[in-house]
């Protein structure tokens, strides 16, 4: 058996496929591709897929992952070309690396997600929201109600904003956001809030969301860092405090 770990992205009208769709459409991709995939045992046998966490229906990515197990291959290469090639348009297959065998899932490393927000040309707000927008994250707290399985609860997205960077002239936000099974921030839920703490409604479907990348977390003598899941240089390695 061997461990496989694929970097994608979800550009075009392909965004507004859920994440249950994805996962449909990779698995036929894979029986396309002839790919020898390893299934699980049992009287459901099913293929041994695992995806970080899902993306919003709407929102584009150039960096989601998925894990998966196949019995063999030829290289991680064939493993991408043969995928490639049985894509619709959308989906791109980024790059395949091996796993060591006792690899935890992307889904339980992951920790944090950049994203690159925003509004779509008709829905623009009619206020200067970048100005606004720094005011608010410059508090000291950033107190909100979140829905969770058990209710709702009041949480700290301060806690959860690990970077931002605001561009007048492009007219975006990004934002590095704690995206982990403790803890997970999604921006339509700090853009809602701070839309709210304004005395003004979000528009449902304003905000333009593109998902930079995933992150797992590590430390060295520097400190606390993340870094993508396949990082294409050495330079993408980010401390943070934490």
């Amino acid at each position: 058996m061997i461990k496989l770990r694929l970097k994608f992205s979800k550009n075009g009208p392909i965004k507004f496929i859920g994440h249950l769709d994805v996962m449909r459409y990779f698995q036929k991709a894979i029986r396309r591709a002839n790919i020898d995939i390893k299934y699980s045992e049992g009287f459901s046998p099913h293929q041994l897929l695992s995806f970080a966490q899902p993306l919003s229906v709407g929102a584009t990515s150039d960096g989601e992952y998925l894990d998966m197990t196949v019995n063999s291959m030829t290289s991680t290469k064939d493993i991408m070309d043969s995928l490639n090639e049985v894509m619709n348009e959308g989906i791109k297959i980024e790059a395949v690396t091996e796993l060591p065998e006792k690899e935890e899932k992307a889904m339980t490393l992951s920790y944090a997600a950049g994203y690159r927000i925003k509004f779509r040309q008709s829905l623009k707000p009619d206020f200067d929201w970048i100005t606004e927008l720094d005011n608010y994250l410059s508090r000291d707290k950033l107190p909100t109600m979140k829905k969770t399985k058990s209710g709702e609860k009041e949480i700290n997205m301060k806690e959860m904003i690990f970077n931002y960077s605001l561009d007048r002239n492009k007219e975006e936000a990004t934002f590095l956001l704690a995206m982990s099974s403790s803890a997970t921030l999604k921006p339509a839920l700090l853009f809602e809030t701070f839309f709210k703490d304004l005395g003004k409604e979000l528009a449902q479907g304003a905000l333009d969301i593109h998902r930079l990348d995933i992150y797992r977390s590590g430390t060295d003598d520097n400190g606390l860092y993340i870094e993508p899941f396949i990082p294409a240089s050495e330079n993408e390695r980010v401390y943070i405090n934490g």
